[in-house]
């Protein structure tokens, strides 16, 4: 997709800036805080987004009331050393390196890096203007920088607003509940940066508010609504990506990770099944599977080729017989397993599962492990097992094996033993 033609008249203007980074590997960091905090204090104007505690309010020695505020501010990055970034080069977002594996730009301007939010380790940067990017998650949230730590003197008639206790939405404190004769117990309240905004008047705090923060519920989403674009949370890993509205479309990824995804078209196939297509443009999803509140499967299944889960430690089994066919499948467990056995599958004779060969076995299992086996398919009826023991001592058996239908990978338990 052709880059906007904003950002490629600013490359024209700024090329020649970022000559030397364009020879080899660079690292994007975020732009510095843009807030004075000298002037701050020497009674400027400002809002901003702040962390604090009931412990930051207090009396200095010379009798003035003051609030200590450390101060945030939101993320951004250079929109031209953005877009000279490539393959190899590194970003850092919200304080962890991201290395680039691929970019891709959307109609909106927006940036996918690693395949966007619909990708396992992937993220999007998004722009309101001509010059900076920032980074937005699937909730809609941003990244901060901390600009620093400053003290404030308190207006006489300042007031704090708290909306996150549902008992008591748009709770104020003011003068009295923190410095007078009877103060209110606060000691257990603490305000978010994420969530808080601080107003300054003057070099006085006037006004400090904490709002609720956004709570998305996939059962009360707007899924079937046609009322679209709205957000639905996904709670289940492995879910499959096609190329189309239905299950006769090709197989195109995974959704590896749980999440909240943009819903952007509703389609109803001949099925009777619903779906709804990514925003990013990956493809289309089953609605009810995406939000299916049946239990986890312990383990998730997916291709390597669509991407290998990120994990501390990875176990590798390579067949002895595989060719240029060899096909890559990642396992990453959704809790520790023990006893884990991956194996060749054959059908009995009343056309059950059964297993043919044991292949490898691993002792343990977990969480920040990812097992990485390469096996080939000779054709649809082809079919690998792996089974373990789960975190209730439950024996659990999967095949897998690939459908006929679309190609996608299926994991299907069989013959659980308690």
């Amino acid at each position: 997709m052709k880059k906007p033609a904003v950002l490629m008249c600013v490359l024209a203007i700024s090329a020649s800036l970022y000559a030397e980074s364009a020879e080899a590997a660079v690292t994007v960091e975020p732009l510095g805080a843009s807030l004075d905090l000298e002037w701050l204090e020497e009674a400027g104007d400002a809002e901003f987004a702040a962390e604090l505690s009931a412990s930051d309010f207090y009396t200095e020695e010379d009798g003035a009331c003051v609030v200590r505020l450390s101060v945030y501010e939101r993320e951004f990055f250079d929109m031209v050393a953005v877009s000279l970034l490539d393959a190899g080069d590194t970003i850092l977002l919200d304080g962890e390196p991201v290395i680039i594996k691929a970019l891709e730009y959307a109609e909106d301007g927006s940036l996918m890096i690693n395949g966007g939010l619909d990708s396992n380790g992937g993220h999007v940067l998004k722009t309101d203007e001509d010059t900076v990017y920032y980074e937005e998650d699937a909730d809609g949230a941003w990244n901060y920088l901390l600009a620093g730590e400053v003290i404030l003197p308190l207006d006489e008639n300042f007031v704090v607003k708290d909306y996150t206790d549902s008992s008591d939405p748009g709770a104020e404190y003011g003068w009295e509940d923190f410095f007078g004769d009877q103060p209110a117990d606060l000691s257990g309240l603490y305000f978010d940066y994420k969530n808080t905004t601080v107003t300054v008047e003057g070099g006085l705090v006037t006004e400090i508010i904490r709002e609720a923060a956004m709570e998305i519920d996939a059962e009360n989403a707007a899924v079937g609504s046609g009322d679209v674009p709205y957000t639905v949370r996904i709670s289940r890993n492995g879910l499959p990506i096609f190329e189309g509205p239905g299950y006769d479309y090709s197989y195109v990824s995974t959704i590896c990770s749980a999440g909240t995804f943009t819903i952007v078209e509703e389609e109803q196939d001949f099925e009777n099944n619903l779906w709804g297509k990514l925003q990013s443009g990956a493809g289309w999803v089953d609605l009810a599977e995406a939000i299916s509140d049946e239990s986890q499967v312990p383990i998730t299944a997916v291709f390597g080729s669509d991407q290998i889960p990120e994990c501390e430690e990875y176990v590798e089994y390579i067949a002895d017989d595989s060719d240029d066919a060899m096909t890559t499948l990642a396992f990453r467990p959704n809790e520790d397993l023990e006893n884990v056995s991956f194996c060749l599958l054959g059908i009995d004779e009343d056309g059950n599962w059964i297993q043919a060969e044991e292949l490898y076995t691993i002792p343990e299992l977990k969480t920040d492990s990812c097992f990485v086996a390469a096996i080939c398919f000779y054709g649809d009826m082809t079919a690998y097992g792996i089974s373990f023991t789960d975190e209730e001592g439950m024996e659990r058996r999967f095949a897998v094996h690939l459908s006929g239908r679309n190609g996608s990978l299926l994991l299907d338990e069989y013959d659980t033993v308690i």
